[in-house]
């Protein structure tokens, strides 16, 4: 068995068996991006990819997929180890998925250790009186774009600073395509007497059902539960108001406004985890 770049050839021949996985050519954006399928007797057994995220500098993440008839013979680790060896940076691989997915306890094996975790999200419009109203909450559509900018990404770094930090200019790609993803209409703001927004809930148009991202914009944010709750409830007030049943939700365990709002609308589904794997 012997490794190789994964190229646009393979991608385009690829075998049934990689679904829908992360996989693109070797280096598709710089050597911050790898990856390299393994080959046993002129047939390819394994691919994985290796990439830095844009908004992310702290970890790889790491896919690998090996061929269902090959698997549990140390291909996908050894596949894994080589990926290692081509990062540009010396730094910790990083995966997820459901508690009980495959992937997961692939990563295991290699030693992963959670970072992160994430509870059921899937919780029924109904739900949403559950929730206590604010005075301080009004529709997004209409609010200056680029102070809503400013006030997401800020909600997004310190959601994120003390388990995956972002790296330095992380703004442009994490806002990028903002506007074509959200349901303006459908998301919601808490502000004060001077405009200043204090916490989101953030609809977003690409998935179904719909899914909700909601904090505060500081972390110390006074009264934060009640204005996360506010903003959540107003969102998913119109989503009812159109004739949807339920809701998705995008968060974290960790996240300190946005957990116990989450919490009163009894949310169904499968935890979810993100965890940190050593360089093999």
């Amino acid at each position: 068995m012997h490794f190789r770049s994964l190229t646009d050839d393979d991608l385009a021949a690829s075998p049934p068996w990689w679904g829908d996985r992360s996989l693109a050519r070797d280096g598709w954006r710089s050597d911050e991006t790898r990856s390299a399928v393994a080959v046993d007797d002129g047939r390819i057994v394994a691919a994985g990819a290796i990439w830095l995220s844009r908004v992310h500098d702290d970890r790889f993440w790491l896919e690998v997929v090996v061929d269902p008839e090959r698997r549990r013979r140390g291909i996908g680790t050894a596949l894994a180890r080589h990926l290692s060896t081509l990062r540009s940076r010396d730094l910790p691989l990083m995966a997820r998925g459901y508690v009980d997915d495959e992937s997961l306890r692939f990563a295991e094996a290699l030693g992963a250790r959670t970072i992160q975790t994430v509870p059921p999200v899937r919780a029924s419009l109904e739900t949403r009186t559950d929730l206590r109203f604010h005075a301080a909450v009004q529709p997004l559509a209409g609010a200056d774009r680029s102070r809503v900018e400013a006030a997401f990404t800020e909600l997004y770094r310190w959601t994120h600073e003390d388990w995956s930090t972002v790296r330095q200019g992380f703004e442009d790609a994490l806002i990028e395509g903002l506007w074509d993803e959200l349901d303006v209409e459908a998301s919601a703001l808490a502000v004060d007497d001077s405009g200043r927004i204090l916490a989101l809930a953030l609809t977003y148009l690409d998935t179904d059902p719909p899914l909700i991202v909601s904090e505060t914009v500081s972390r110390d944010e006074p009264g934060g539960e009640h204005l996360v709750e506010g903003c959540i409830r107003r969102a998913m007030a119109i989503l009812a108001h159109r004739g949807l049943t339920v809701v998705d939700f995008d968060g974290h365990v960790s996240d300190p406004h946005f957990l116990p709002a989450l919490s009163r609308l009894r949310p169904t589904g499968r935890w979810f985890r993100l965890v940190e794997i050593p360089a093999p």
